[in-house]
């Protein structure tokens, strides 16, 4: 009577990095804000909002408490001439429109970044295989806590936009708040959408709260 030699038990593998589709989706992800504020700031605004910029040297040498010799020579360049010549107030309004839009584009920044680091921090602090379901625990309650953060710093930064230049524009439209502050939800929601999606393999499976990509 002939035997039939039982096949060895596949050894488990555990996962040990996120591969390839991870880190698509953090490109993806934070691609996004980054092409919606460059296309509101270098696209849209040339053909929708030029010359409507405030005069945010002026306003930012107001508010800081340091005297910084740059800054105010920008808004002294920045300032409407008293002389009705048509050139010198073109030229004033562009600096103002440049000033403005570096502004925008250094708080954007500002904020894309930090939501980035915090986000990859977590990634960083939940990457070690031990003792999974505690630190699966651990990473939804970071998670909630880290979205906090990063939506409070997404908001603060947009409000610093609002008070310091948007507010002040006269007679906004639809084309500015479209320009200056979608990109700050969409940094939150890239953020949101790596949490779940990118998470380490450590704590994310096909069914589980952070899934596999």
């Amino acid at each position: 009577m002939s035997t039939i030699a039982a096949k060895p038990a596949k050894r488990l593998r555990l996962r040990t990095s996120g591969g390839l589709k991870p880190l698509l989706c953090y490109l993806i992800c934070f691609a996004l804000p980054l092409m919606w504020q460059y296309a509101g700031l270098f696209l849209v605004y040339p053909f929708k909002l030029a010359n409507t910029a405030p005069a945010i040297a002026d306003t930012l040498v107001k508010l800081l408490p340091l005297h910084l010799a740059p800054l105010e020579a920008a808004a002294a360049e920045a300032a409407l001439p008293t002389a009705s010549d048509p050139a010198l107030w073109q030229a004033a309004l562009t600096l103002r429109d440049d000033h403005w839009r570096l502004f925008v584009a250094i708080c954007f920044l500002l904020a894309w970044a930090v939501t980035l680091i915090i986000q990859l921090w977590w990634r960083m602090r939940h990457s070690k295989a031990i003792n999974a379901a505690k630190l699966s625990r651990r990473a939804k309650r970071t998670y909630r806590l880290n979205m906090v953060l990063i939506m409070a710093v997404n908001a603060m930064t947009a409000l610093i936009v609002w008070l310091c230049g948007v507010q002040h524009i006269f007679g906004r439209t639809l084309w500015d708040y479209l320009v200056y502050f979608p990109a700050y939800g969409l940094n939150v929601l890239a953020a949101m959408v790596c949490f779940r999606l990118a998470a380490p393999p450590a704590i994310s499976g096909k069914h589980a709260f952070f899934k596999r990509l």
